[in-house]
């Protein structure tokens, strides 16, 4: 598959995709569940839990006959305790990709972040694991907007990019992020190394899919 791409901006996710973000969410809500007595889940069940934000995070965790609405909200509510406490002590960057974005910005692309995490969460890992990049934005999940894969917030971010969604790649891990960019109708292009892999990322319908960061350079040739 080509490589070659026009495009004058690229939307990240972030968990999975920018950053190794893993053993922290598993860290978080496995002490979430032992703070209310359910039995905790081993590091590789979180690449299936995690891409619909901290509440569907909550309701995917709880054994199955626990889950409903109330139990939900109570752990949820412990989960975000959880992830303040350890946010940043077990996350870091993928490598390559602070040269990536480097680069990217050099070739005078415009950055932004959209992450289904907590938008207070995304804000404060972004500025302390990759601090210095010029992103335009950098936007979570927030109580009064629908989360990807809806479109809303992909547009919004391609109209303060002043860009025709169709000039944007969006790059992302999941079967979430490659239907957001083609519900917003932006060039969707899979992050394989992420917590999914290259076969959901195909399946859901990415134009690229690409097997590490350091990849994505070759599309600004």
């Amino acid at each position: 598959m080509s490589n070659s791409l026009e495009f004058s901006a690229a939307i990240f996710d972030l968990d999975g995709t920018l950053l190794y973000t893993l053993e922290e969410i598993a860290a978080a809500t496995n002490g979430a569940l032992a703070r209310l007595g359910y039995p905790e889940h081993p590091v590789s069940a979180y690449c299936r839990f995690v891409g619909g934000g901290a509440k569907k995070l909550a309701w995917r965790a709880l054994p199955e006959e626990k889950q409903c609405p109330e139990t939900q909200e109570a752990l949820y509510t412990v989960l975000i305790e959880e992830f303040e406490r350890v946010l940043n002590t077990l996350a870091r960057p993928y490598d390559g990709v602070l040269e990536m974005l480097a680069a990217f910005s050099a070739a005078g692309k415009q950055l932004a972040i959209l992450s289904n995490k907590p938008d207070e969460l995304t804000k404060n890992t972004v500025a302390k694991l990759l601090p210095g990049v010029d992103f335009l934005t950098v936007q979570g999940g927030l109580a009064d907007v629908p989360l990807k894969p809806v479109p809303d917030s992909a547009l919004a971010i391609a109209a303060m990019m002043n860009l025709d969604p169709a000039q944007i790649i969006f790059v992302g891990d999941s079967d979430v992020d490659i239907q957001t960019a083609r519900n917003s109708g932006m060039i969707p292009v899979g992050a394989a190394w992420g917590f999914r892999g290259a076969e959901e990322l195909k399946a859901a319908g990415a134009s690229i899919v690409l097997d590490a960061p350091v990849e994505l350079q070759s599309l600004l040739v």
